[in-house]
């Protein structure tokens, strides 16, 4: 408890505990009875959390109140210490309580009993000038800087940085745009720094400056010097020379040059004195430690294909702990005492502070409107946020009361060529190199190396961030920065220009990546390539709706960028877009769309709806590769006609109609004979192993994939983005390892499977990456072992969903129900079987599927489909299954004819894995009817034919029934 005899001073308050009385620089302060009492809880305890409950019942002492009632008299607090201070001393610390921020001292109370006694101990002006006017040995102590009223978020880091850096190095500079905090953060650390200094710290505002020469002075005004004679830095130096302190120049951006050449000549003529900076660009001054402010620590982006994240328990509490979150929160609560953060506003905020970069003012400006347009519609209405980000605090300084204000501060300090660069650097949307810049900026008034030069000035005066961390250097701006110099842009009127400029740099830089794909590793090339997609999306949103032929010519060229990125969701879009322009524009009057162009924009919707369409894309699907194969042939391109018959070959195996796939297999390998070379070659066996493998000719299949295997260059994979859409070689080893299982080499098939998986993992590509997973799953899933089909399901549903491929995730679904079935963990219910049988991605390709993972799985469609010989690849086990079924209903004798059958098609399809079930089912039915000869000998003779796998599930099952037969 304070004592009677104590006074406490903070700011211009004087507090007396024991008149329970409160002034303001010697005026009494009314205040209510249950303010004054909390204001002396907290006040005994600064820096400290006191919690509702504590304060509740240290103010309400038996009694039962509201937590309203709290908020109400602190609310009352914090108007008065406002309203007459001009800044907040009781901070709100979110789900916890309340705190007094603000430093306090305590002084014997008869020492204060004067009216002015507050004002002249907290102000203790340094009394530096005799009658004389001389200037004394040793000047008295300055004031402390007051820490921030508010509490520092994400900054402690830097906090530590500069506590250890500013007493070893003499002088340093905290560097960043306006509104990152920088004045905040000096401040905070010559408060902490203040006590290593003998004559403490020194602050000297250089914001209302408007004169360089008025430097100097500026700071003897803060040393409490007298008028100078004509050279003022000598005077200066000569005040300065015995003491050991920290001058703390704030705001030097408008006066640099000054501040730096002043800052040298007394860090060369005082040995002891220090200098912190902050300013938006560094001074360059002799022997300067530059520190650049980062924005605050923001949330991390949703994954790939979810456009918003979900929050709950951990992950709001992971958020709430993010800077960028923690500082909107205890903002908007501060304007807003009911705001919460949870999960239905988590979102929204996470975005507000991502599209502010991390910006502390912006932050603080934006949380201030929450409580006008709340929390969704404050993210709603950021794109203007020139508009929105308006009211800042009364006390800051004019520039930091709008973000547009600080904003025009910078513009306003740049020459007329470095505005010019930066409004047309609006166009960027992602991050950019050298070369990009100069390409796309100048013109006849601003040459290459001016661009450069910009460049340098820009990043330095912090309105453009350069990124080092990789092997080529790239430059952006910041979300806010970007938007008002967009605004600058389009009054300027070159908005169009700089644009269309920006969309032909685009193509041009995609030109090669084609060719690319065969001379690079896909790492190579998503390290020259990939960063450009943000590009090619801000370009193709200006371009279909400026300059749709330039549109269309991107849309065709970027194709291979959207494969490699797996993001054929996105592209389908634009495609379709792109295509649907088109055609209004022909209705138009306005022809558009050439043949030559048409054709590779048809290819990669055939392509796009592949993986990110349905059952009822697949009519779309079709047509769109039907009319790529059309124009290839029309024009005569051989390479893009090979293109579109592996499209159509393709969606026919999607489709399921494995003879029409074998039939364009056919017609490729005439126009690779006329191609040459071995690549398309290769390309044609995998085509024709592939059809011979669903049409159930496993001996031909494998002839013509181990055909493909042996050859060097398919390690190569050289034919990695032909059109082809997914790794070759990969696409290889997937069919290698079906065909294995099904021949009857299970140990060989999950090893081509564990190593499909690696190739995929290794090619960094998500389609390819998927295709190889579902190998391993089905592989895995056929030989029963469930640790590894289980982890391969997971494996799955995490890369389809992360690459947003709704067709693979799928597949991930179907493996995961089958392991549930197999192993009895959570058998699913009917409703859940039906539901994925009816889902819009089950083709028939996938019913094919599911009825060889387990007999529940298998439908009236599959068995329709192996009836009629559709499917048969697979016809051998959905006879199999359908007698299983038949057996648990009795038709015993239906289901022994099916299983012969399914022995004979599985025998002349060299089929072995098949002809193991059907001989096992066919045995533990004859031996369920007392037939035991007639059962052992069927499955003893396809048993012995295997040399390997006897671990796996099916020959375990034989093998106990063989044991128990004999």
């Amino acid at each position: 408890m304070t004592s009677t005899d104590t006074a406490i001073l903070f700011g211009a308050y004087r507090l007396v505990p024991s008149e329970r009385a409160l002034f303001n620089g010697g005026q009494p302060v009314r205040l209510s009875g249950r303010a004054f009492d909390l204001l002396v809880a907290l006040v005994e305890r600064p820096g400290e959390v006191l919690s509702k409950d504590e304060l509740i019942a240290r103010v309400w002492p038996s009694t039962c109140v509201e937590e309203g009632n709290l908020r109400v008299h602190i609310g009352a607090l914090r108007k008065v210490l406002h309203d007459a201070g001009g800044s907040l001393y009781v901070e709100n610390v979110v789900g916890r309580g309340y705190s007094f921020v603000a430093p306090v001292r305590r002084i014997t109370h008869r020492d204060a009993s004067s009216p002015s006694a507050s004002a002249s101990a907290s102000a203790s002006a340094p009394e530096n000038v005799s009658a004389a006017g001389a200037i004394p040995a040793t000047p008295p102590m300055p004031p402390m800087p007051a820490m921030p009223p508010t509490r520092i978020v994400g900054r402690g880091d830097t906090l530590q940085l500069l506590a250890a850096q500013v007493p070893r190095r003499r002088l340093v500079s905290v560097v960043g745009p306006g509104g990152m905090g920088k004045t905040t953060v000096a401040v905070a650390a010559s408060a902490q720094l203040a006590q290593a200094f003998t004559h403490g710290v020194f602050l000297v505002d250089l914001a209302p400056l408007t004169d360089g020469a008025q430097v100097a002075s500026a700071l003897a005004l803060a040393l409490g010097m007298p008028a100078m004679s004509s050279d003022p830095v000598a005077a200066l130096a000569a005040h300065l020379h015995d003491m050991h302190a920290l001058l703390v120049f704030d705001n030097c951006e408008h006066v640099i040059d000054s501040v730096a050449a002043l800052a040298e000549r007394l860090l060369r003529q005082t040995p002891r004195m220090h200098v912190l900076a902050t300013s938006r660009e560094p001074l360059r001054a002799e022997a300067e430690w530059v520190h650049r402010l980062p924005p605050l620590a923001l949330p991390p982006l949703p994954a790939a294909g979810c456009p918003v994240m979900h929050f709950a328990a951990p992950a709001l509490a992971e958020l709430a702990a993010t800077p960028a979150v923690q500082l909107f929160v205890e903002r908007a609560t501060a304007g807003m005492d009911s705001f919460r953060l949870g999960e239905d506003n988590a979102a929204a905020v996470a975005d507000i502070c991502r599209r502010l970069d991390g910006i502390p003012l912006a932050i603080e400006l934006a949380a201030g409107r929450a409580e006008f347009f709340g929390v969704h519609g404050l993210a709603e209405r950021l794109e203007d946020c020139f508009t929105v980000l308006t009211r800042g605090r009364r006390t800051a300084l004019p520039r930091h009361q709008t973000l547009r204000a600080t904003l025009d501060w910078s513009y306003d300090m740049l020459s007329p060529v470095e505005q010019a660069v930066l409004r047309r650097f609006a166009i960027f949307r992602a991050p950019f190199t050298l070369v990009c810049a100069a390409e796309l900026v100048q013109c006849d008034d601003i040459r290459a190396a001016d661009v450069l030069d910009c460049i340098a000035n820009l990043a330095a005066k912090s309105l453009i961030s350069a990124d080092t961390s990789g092997d080529v250097m790239l430059y952006r701006l910041l979300g806010t920065t970007r938007a008002y110099a967009l605004e600058k842009l389009r009054a300027s009127g070159e908005l169009e220009w700089v644009a269309r400029r920006y969309v032909r740099r685009c193509c041009d830089f995609l030109r090669p990546a084609q060719g690319d794909l065969q001379r690079l590793s896909p790492s190579d090339w998503l390290a020259a390539y990939g960063r450009g997609i943000d590009h090619v999306r801000a370009a193709l949103d200006w371009s279909f709706g400026a300059d749709l032929a330039l549109g269309l010519e991107l849309c065709a060229v970027s194709a291979p960028l959207w494969y490699q990125l797996s993001l054929m969701g996105e592209y389908r879009g634009h495609l379709q877009q792109a295509l649907r322009l088109a055609r209004a524009a022909e209705c138009a009057g306005r022809e558009v769309l050439s043949p030559q162009l048409e054709m590779p924009l048809a290819l990669g919707l055939g392509h796009a709806l592949l993986h990110a369409g349905d059952q009822a894309d697949s009519a779309e699907r079709c047509s769109a590769f039907a009319r790529a194969l059309d124009l290839a042939q029309q024009a005569g391109d051989h390479a893009s006609c090979m293109g579109a018959l592996w499209g159509c070959y393709t969606d026919a195996i999607f489709n399921g109609d494995y003879q029409l796939a074998l039939g364009y297999a056919q017609r490729f390998g005439v126009a690779a004979a006329g191609a040459g070379g071995d690549i398309h070659t290769l390309a044609h066996a995998r085509m024709l192993a592939r059809a011979m493998h669903y049409l159930g000719q496993q001996d031909t299949a494998r002839r013509h994939i181990e055909f493909v295997i042996r050859h060097p260059l398919d390690g190569l994979r050289l034919a990695h983005g032909r059109g082809f859409q997914f790794d070759q070689h990969i696409s290889s080893m997937a069919i290698h390892a079906r065909v294995l299982w099904l021949q009857g080499y299970p140990e060989q098939a999950m090893q081509a499977a564990r190593s499909c998986v690696g190739e995929g993992l290794q090619a960094g590509h998500g389609i390819s990456l998927c295709f190889a997973i579902l190998v391993a799953c089905t592989v895995f899933t056929w030989c029963g072992d469930e640790a590894e089909g289980q982890r391969y399901a997971a494996m799955m549903l995490e890369h389809a969903h992360r690459s947003a491929l709704p067709q693979w995730h799928f597949w991930g679904r179907a493996h995961a129900m089958a392991q549930r079935l197999l192993h009895g963990h959570h058998p699913p219910q009917e409703s859940e079987l039906f539901a994925l049988q009816q889902d819009p991605h089950c083709g028939h390709l996938q019913v094919d599927v599911l009825a060889t993972l387990h007999p529940r799985l298998l439908s009236e469609r599959a068995i329709a489909r192996a009836e009629s010989g559709s499917a048969a690849w697979c016809r051998p086990e959905v006879m199999r299954g359908w007698g299983e079924t038949l057996c648990e209903s009795g038709s015993e004798a239906q289901a022994e004819h099916l299983f012969e059958r399914s022995m004979a098609i599985a025998a002349e399809q060299g089929a072995g894995g098949w002809a193991l079930r059907a001989a096992t089912s066919l045995a533990r039915l004859r031996w369920s009817q007392g037939r035991r000869a007639e059962a052992c000998a069927p499955l003893e003779a396809v048993y012995s034919r295997y040399s390997e796998g006897h671990a796996t599930r099916d020959l375990r099952l034989a093998r106990g029934l063989l044991d128990e037969l004999s």
